[in-house]
């Protein structure tokens, strides 16, 4: 159903878009001619002062042109206190144009001097940057104006604006069952790995158990082999020893041999 609005919508923009009302048309045509008008203005100022470089004297010259920079500071103080009381955007940036206007008059014969720039040439560069800027104006302030008049003929931007927060619900919803699913696998992975490392010890601890029970038996063992050795080797002593005395025994004592003498 909004799909349909939507479309809907557009087609009468679309409509309404090749054809302005005569209010609006003037207006932004207005707002248009102020820039041109400008731009031709300062266009003028600049050619005026090329035809006094020629013709007067530079003190005088010098002069003059503190004059208009002055002039054209007390405008841009001027503009800029009406556009703060009236909170419009459109004369604080007029205000602010002239104040550059009115610093670059000023600067005109420091730069001159300084960089050794000819007079004339420095002045149609300066023209030509200015009428390129507002005739710039001119244009942005057209598409302003039609976009504006455009987005108030639609409330598509009201319908998104509905639209977005059942969106965002939509998608949190869908994150959260996403993260409670892989919050229930990551639980189950560390679950197996849980009984993963239980089964693995406890299987070492059987083993150990094992080697030491074998270990305990071997050690048992091995003492009742040594005693048995041991008993061995004791009999085998005594009995050399008995044997040692019977023979001892049946040979008695040494006879003496009888000599001449005797």
């Amino acid at each position: 159903m909004v799909n349909d609005e939507t479309a809907k919508e557009k087609k009468s923009i679309n409509t309404a878009s090749k054809k302005l009302p005569q209010e609006i048309s003037q207006e932004i045509l207005k707002n248009m001619f102020d820039s041109l008008l400008t731009a031709v203005g300062i266009m003028l100022y600049f050619i005026i002062l090329n035809l006094a470089y020629s013709t007067m004297k530079q003190e005088r010259l010098i002069e003059d042109i503190k004059v208009f920079a002055g002039v054209f500071l007390v405008v841009g103080i001027v503009l800029l206190e009406k556009s703060y009381k009236s909170d419009s955007g459109s004369k604080a940036l007029k205000g602010i144009e002239t104040l550059i206007l009115s610093l670059h008059s000023l600067l005109i014969m420091h730069v001159i001097t300084l960089f050794q720039y000819n007079f004339q040439y420095y002045l149609l560069t300066s023209s030509y940057i200015f009428s390129i800027y507002y005739v710039f104006k001119a244009i942005v302030l057209y598409t302003k104006g039609r976009r504006d008049y455009l987005s108030s003929l639609s409330d598509i931007s009201e319908i998104v604006k509905r639209e977005e927060p059942i969106k965002k619900e939509a998608k949190k919803r869908q994150e959260k069952e996403s993260d409670g699913g892989v919050n229930h696998t990551k639980k189950r992975q560390l679950e197996k790995k849980k009984s993963t490392k239980t089964k693995m010890n406890q299987k070492k601890r059987k083993n150990t158990t094992r080697k030491k029970a074998t270990s305990s038996s071997s050690n048992k063992t091995v003492k009742k082999e040594n005693v048995e050795e041991s008993k061995k080797v004791n009999t085998k002593s005594i009995k050399t020893a008995e044997t040692n005395v019977q023979e001892k025994k049946k040979r008695g004592r040494p006879k003496k041999e009888v000599t001449k003498n005797d």
